[in-house]
């Protein structure tokens, strides 16, 4: 039936609407997130063998890319609005997302590409992370080395893990990884009750926040709008310039882990700065669901 084929096609634009009307209750589900997102993962590394992950040439020039455009907005947006060029830069700067390999998998790219990526970027922002957040806040407690445990342990269970469990159980276990491969496809739907619930959070935020006045949180969704779609537009023109995938650049740098970067904004730099990463939820997923119903139709996939 066709209403049930638009259902399908923008699950992620329904969720998030969900998510914005249950917001009061969706948002106090927040920390199942990070266990619904490690099941995600593990399905999802199911299809990467060890020998996938492989740094190219892409792989360098959109890491270039990302660390010149992320101190660059910082330096040009800086003098206007302090908090806004820590939140646009902390952005750009963010790693890739845990779910960027499974959405990459869902439009058709390669998972192992992202994944190559992701693990890198995580690592990069674990060693240099602390030294930009000391340039921008002198005041920052803690030394060096306990920032970047603090930044790797917050990322390495949920990123490497199931990536150790997805390798471990394909060479011992064989029947379970074919068994597991099987329950990939759930990936999407898991996938959009996580939307759901960070809708929920993202709502919360504003609506709990005394410092969000409605004028300024109009030119925070314009500003992170268009970073937004700088992120894809600039992910998907590194790709094209090494003849790799679109999909797999586009996907690679436009889609953000705004769950870490809310918590490096709260933990190291302002709670106000975390307003941006919340309405980044908004905007990545936006792009998502649209790319994902373009797909389903063009493919015909249900």
């Amino acid at each position: 039936m066709k209403l049930i084929r638009i259902l399908k096609d923008f699950a992620l634009f329904w969720a998030m609407l969900v998510g914005a009307f249950f917001y009061p209750w969706l948002w106090r589900l927040a920390p199942l997130c990070t266990y619904t997102l490690f099941v995600m993962l593990l399905l999802s590394y199911t299809k990467i063998k060890p020998s996938d992950i492989e740094v190219t040439r892409t792989h360098v020039i959109m890491f270039i890319a990302q660390w010149i455009l992320g101190i660059i907005s910082y330096i040009v947006i800086e003098p206007f609005d302090p908090l806004v060029a820590t939140g646009v830069a902390m952005l750009i700067l963010t790693p890739t997302a845990t779910a960027a390999s499974v959405i990459t998998g869902m439009l058709g790219g390669n998972i192992a590409f992202v994944t190559t990526y992701m693990i890198a970027s995580n690592i990069a922002i674990a060693l240099i992370g602390p030294v930009l957040i000391s340039a921008v806040h002198p005041n920052t407690d803690g030394n060096y080395w306990a920032m970047v445990l603090a930044i790797f342990g917050k990322v390495s269970t949920l990123l490497i893990l199931p990536l150790v469990i997805a390798w471990g159980v394909r060479y011992l276990l064989p029947k379970v990884h074919d068994k597991m491969i099987k329950l990939s496809s759930w990936t999407f739907w898991i996938w959009a009750f996580n939307i759901m619930v960070l809708m929920g959070s993202a709502i919360h935020t504003f609506v709990t926040s005394e410092q969000l006045t409605i004028r300024y949180t109009g030119l925070l969704v314009l500003i992170t709008m268009m970073t937004t779609l700088a992120l894809y537009f600039l992910g998907g023109r590194c790709a094209s310039w090494t003849r790799e995938r679109v999909v797999n650049g586009r996907q690679t740098l436009g889609q953000k882990n705004t769950v870490f970067a809310i918590w490096l904004a709260i933990t190291f730099l302002d709670p106000k700065v975390a307003f941006i990463p919340t309405l980044y939820i908004i905007t990545q997923n936006i792009i998502n669901s649209l790319e994902l119903a373009a797909y389903r139709r063009n493919n015909g996939t249900d």
